[in-house]
């Protein structure tokens, strides 16, 4: 049986990835929606951990990469491994990218680049992702919509309260990784509107799932 095709969506915050796949869930059959962290049961846990607790905000970037590649393992080998080998498409909100963009540079622990890649080569074997989409947005209008977001919503978590630095780091760390895997990246600009951003991610989504 011919192997499904694995795309990750990611972005920093405000970006609005989760609206973006939320919009393109119908378009597509044979295919698993899934998330990170998270996407499996005790990955659902590990995420609870991640982005619940009142001490989350206080981990290092080790912490936090490792918690982030504990759920990651338990996703690949429960959700997206199965999906994929039985012909199934994924396509994940979020990914390893995440992980190299927010702890490598936004909790500024580059001095883990070694770590995530030998991680990333452990978890991910020969399953790594045929395509990553990077919704790419300036930070202070990420975080405008975050604000639109928590008043609409109450959704907020722990990254999301954080300065403007904090995510000028992150939205290197996406260009950083789209420089280390030219090939695997699609960077689309996330400041335009709901509407242009939809048809640039369909534009891109028909090159493999054709």
């Amino acid at each position: 049986m011919k192997k499904g095709k694995f795309i990750v969506i990611d972005g920093g915050e405000g970006s609005g990835k989760g609206t973006q796949i939320e919009s393109i869930k119908n378009l597509y059959s044979n295919t698993v929606f899934t998330r990170e962290p998270g996407g499996s049961s005790y990955g659902e846990e590990i995420r609870n951990i991640i982005l619940k607790s009142q001490f989350a905000k206080q981990a290092d970037a080790f912490t936090h990469m490792c918690l982030f590649f504990a759920s990651r393992q338990d996703h690949m080998r429960n959700t997206v491994i199965p999906a994929l080998q039985s012909g199934k498409n994924i396509i994940s909100d979020r990914g390893d990218s995440s992980s190299f963009a927010y702890q490598l540079y936004g909790l500024e622990g580059n001095h883990l680049k070694d770590l995530f890649l030998s991680l990333r080569k452990q978890c991910l074997g020969e399953f790594v992702p045929d395509l990553y989409v990077i919704l790419d947005v300036l930070p202070k209008e990420g975080m405008r919509r975050v604000q639109e977001r928590y008043k609409a919503k109450g959704d907020f978590n722990h990254f999301d309260d954080r300065g403007v630095d904090f995510h000028e780091r992150i939205r290197k760390g996406y260009s950083e990784f789209a420089k280390l895997f030219p090939d695997k990246v699609k960077i689309i600009d996330a400041n335009k509107s709901k509407e242009e951003v939809l048809k640039s991610l369909q534009d891109v989504l028909k090159s493999i799932l054709c």
